[in-house]
């Protein structure tokens, strides 16, 4: 911080920056104003402005000194001091305005800190940093965009008798991160553009100032547009003008606001551009997508059809098929029938004789009914067989509904009892011996394998 950097003297303030000056392009202290102040302080005239009564001491002068400021004089407050430190970068910044101001404007009357119900006819105290009336021409500077308020901005604008006031802010209030930068635009709106200062300790020579202006961009950030920078000690004021190597700043605001809302306005084509072939990436995507869905759905059809062309050649195969295997399977059942009725027309000689069974080319083995002649495998008799009559028995048919079939069955067992010989086969009349197998003994026809009767041996 800062030390004291201002005074009250006979009801005005005198800031520490007043001493300063440049001359030549140099930067030197007033031997004018040195004296001035310095005699005041020995004579007691210098005050705290708080009010507390204190006594202040200039101190200055000396070219080892780092910090001109005033002193308070020990022992002449009448009550505590409340007077604000304020900061150095404020002090360094005013010290360079007042080099620049006596640089550009070459006035005699240029005062700082003077409140402006001096020039106004108004009880509100904001004061303007630096004030010349004989070139009606002011500065107000802040530190800080935090102070700039709507009330102070008013009163410094109104009725001033025609002084013309020059909004000035720090450098580092810069920058709006694509926020609204609320404050500065208040100063926007009163003078078209911002001023903003860096200073480098109070050195006028490496001070810059920079003129701006805030827009938002198609996006809806806020933009902090610089278009015009430079040291400050070659900027011009010119009926009360700012001149960036030499032309008139308004005039470089009106060419980079066109140029901003150029540039916008080409954004704002190439995206429409942009989107236009993006829409029409995407428009030929789809239609590649669906000349791709439709060949797909071509190839899917031709396979579709392949594959059922396919399956109605499988199925004329195997109607074919069916169609061979049934005219085989019919050719076969008739070429049985045939050898069936072959065999039964050549067959009827087998059953004359009674020695050896009747059997066709399968196997099948055919019996003769006794009672009404019918000739038909051995499934369609209920018996048959027997001594001297082995191709011989009775069918079904015969054994329900032919009495003679129970006559002889009568008969048979009457015969039969009267001459049973358990030595002779009953189903072929053959002899039976007795023979050993894995179940024991038993008797077997010597007609053996013709004849397979057996029966179980008496133990």
């Amino acid at each position: 911080m800062a030390q004291r950097t201002v005074a009250l003297c006979n009801g005005k303030y005198i800031g520490i920056e007043t001493i300063y000056t440049v001359i030549n392009g140099q930067q030197i202290n007033i031997p004018d104003k040195l004296k001035d102040l310095r005699d005041k302080s020995q004579s007691n005239e210098l005050f705290c402005p708080c009010g507390c009564g204190t006594n202040l001491i200039l101190v200055a002068g000396d070219k080892n000194l780092s910090e001109q400021h005033f002193r308070e004089k020990t022992g002449t407050g009448e009550c505590e001091c409340l007077m604000p430190i304020e900061g150095k970068t404020s002090v360094d910044s005013k010290i360079v305005l007042k080099c620049w101001l006596d640089d550009k404007l070459q006035a005699s009357d240029i005062e700082s800190r003077v409140p402006i119900n001096t020039v106004d006819d108004t009880k509100r105290r904001p004061e303007f940093t630096f004030l010349s009336k004989s070139k009606e021409f002011a500065i107000r500077y802040w530190r800080t965009r935090a102070n700039i308020v709507d009330d102070k901005l008013d009163v410094l604008t109104g009725n001033l008798s025609g002084i013309n006031v020059m909004y000035i802010v720090d450098g580092s209030n810069g920058g709006t991160g694509g926020q609204y930068p609320e404050a500065l635009m208040k100063l926007q709106e009163k003078q078209g553009y911002c001023l903003l200062l860096d200073v480098e300790d109070t050195d006028y020579s490496k001070a810059v100032i920079s003129a701006v202006f805030y827009e938002k961009d198609i996006d809806g950030f806020w933009k902090e547009k610089e278009f015009a920078t430079d040291k400050l000690s070659r900027v011009d004021i010119r009926d009360n003008k700012l001149f960036f190597n030499g032309v008139i700043v308004e005039n470089l605001l009106s060419n980079a606001k066109e140029q901003f809302a150029n540039e916008q306005n080409i954004e704002k084509e190439r995206r429409i551009q942009e989107d236009r072939l993006r829409e029409e990436r995407h428009k030929q995507k789809l239609e590649e997508q669906e000349k791709k869905r439709q060949e797909m759905e071509r190839q899917r059809e031709k396979n579709e059809k392949r594959l059922q062309q396919q399956r109605e050649e499988a199925e004329i195969r195997r109607k074919k098929l069916e169609e061979k295997r049934r005219i085989e399977a019919e050719k076969l059942e008739q070429e049985k029938r045939q050898r069936e009725e072959d065999f039964k027309r050549n067959m009827e000689s087998n059953f004359v004789q009674q020695e050896t069974q009747v059997r066709d080319a399968e196997d099948n083995r055919w019996i003769k009914c006794e009672f009404c002649g019918k000739i038909a495998k051995e499934s369609e008799f209920i018996s048959y067989g027997g001594a001297g009559h082995i191709n011989l028995g009775t069918c079904k048919e015969c054994s329900v509904n032919n009495p003679d079939v129970k006559e002889k069955a009568v008969q048979e067992i009457v015969t039969q009892r009267k001459k049973y010989d358990p030595t002779v086969c009953p189903d072929c009349g053959g002899k039976l011996e007795e023979r050993s197998g894995p179940y024991g003994r038993f008797y077997g026809c010597t007609n053996y394998p013709k004849c397979r009767y057996t029966k179980r041996a008496k133990r």
